[in-house]
């Protein structure tokens, strides 16, 4: 179905011209308002699709202009309608999507599977695939062990969104890293990124194997290659999750916090936009707010932190706040 029409500036030029000035020529209007002919001939026909340009009771081929309260409530009812074809175009996608679901469910399964619901997963498209549904559906905490050092660029860009949209969900992050990412400035920035949304991380000089667990209920390790292509196994047994569990808790416990590298001190002095950045830090003040009173995005507000966070040397929010302060920074 076509989209329905929307105004901009220059429809409502033409529309104003039309209802104040009872203009209708449409020469006369592009030179009264600047505008070459074909758009105000555009401008015209979308303002007689909304219904805001009707004939005219004394002259039928000419246009009149309904009242702007008219105007008004036609486009609420254009967009209440809109919005009601919306839903239930968004309710049936979701339903169509459900059901492919339960279908992909119920294929996958088949290439398992024991009886406890252990899953071989073959092939990285298979793996990728089930790691972004168990991205998408965490809920509570997350905690894993990353040994393969540094992070490609291509698997930080894969999953950044899928765990920013989880950390502004509320779920809770727990990281093991090798140490020597450290040295590596596209890991430890994304570290130092996920940090400032509150994960925790930590470092260890070196982890058993690659291990994902999700809600306590889920774990992901890697299996044994087969005809050349990675697997991985999804694993459900109570018994098996709790004691991955124990193994990550004993890691967790002897691994170091991160101390991000510093340039000197504490880096170079904030810019003008950094220090107001700082101060309404400070204050408390929330990401969308400081993000709108800088004129920039939410994400690029968050990233600005995140640079903050790694050039003071700041495990959060609240300690770089403290740390700008005693510098003299805000």
């Amino acid at each position: 179905m076509d989209e329905p029409p929307t105004l901009d500036g220059g429809d409502l030029a033409v529309y104003r011209a039309i209802l104040l000035h009872d203009e209708h020529d449409r020469m006369r209007l592009a030179d009264r308002l600047g505008m070459p002919e074909p758009q105000v001939r555009r401008a015209i026909e979308r303002l007689t699709a909304m219904a805001l340009l009707r004939p005219s009771w004394e002259q039928p081929d000419l246009l009149r202009a309904v009242s702007p309260d008219l105007g008004l409530e036609l486009m609420l009812q254009r967009e209440q309608e809109d919005l009601a074809l919306r839903q239930e175009r968004l309710a049936q996608t979701r339903t169509a999507l459900a059901t492919l679901a339960t279908e992909y469910a119920s294929a996958d399964a088949a290439v398992v599977s024991a009886s406890d619901g252990t899953e071989l997963l073959m092939g990285l498209d298979r793996i990728r695939t089930r790691l972004e549904t168990l991205a998408t559906r965490c809920a509570r905490q997350a905690d894993s062990f990353q040994p393969g050092g540094s992070l490609p660029t291509e698997a930080i860009a894969a999953g950044q969104s899928l765990n920013e949209q989880a950390m502004l969900r509320g779920v809770k992050f727990r990281s093991l890293y090798l140490q020597s990412i450290t040295n590596d400035r596209a890991t430890a920035d994304y570290v130092q990124w996920a940090r400032s949304y509150g994960s925790e991380i930590r470092l260890a000089p070196s982890l058993p194997m690659r291990l994902l667990i999700v809600d306590h209920e889920e774990a992901v390790i890697p299996g044994n290659p087969v005809n050349g292509q990675p697997t991985a196994l999804l694993i459900r047994t109570p018994p098996v999750i709790r004691a991955l569990e124990a193994l990550f808790e004993a890691y967790w416990k002897d691994a170091e916090p991160m101390t991000p590298p510093c340039e000197g001190p504490a880096g170079p002095e904030p810019t003008p936009q950094e220090r107001e950045l700082l101060r309404m830090l400070a204050h408390g003040d929330k990401d969308e707010a400081v993000a709108r009173a800088l004129g920039v995005s939410v994400r690029t507000e968050r990233r600005m932190v995140a640079e903050l966070l790694a050039r003071i040397g700041a495990g959060s929010r609240f300690e770089l706040a403290v740390k700008a302060a005693k510098l003299g920074w805000i």
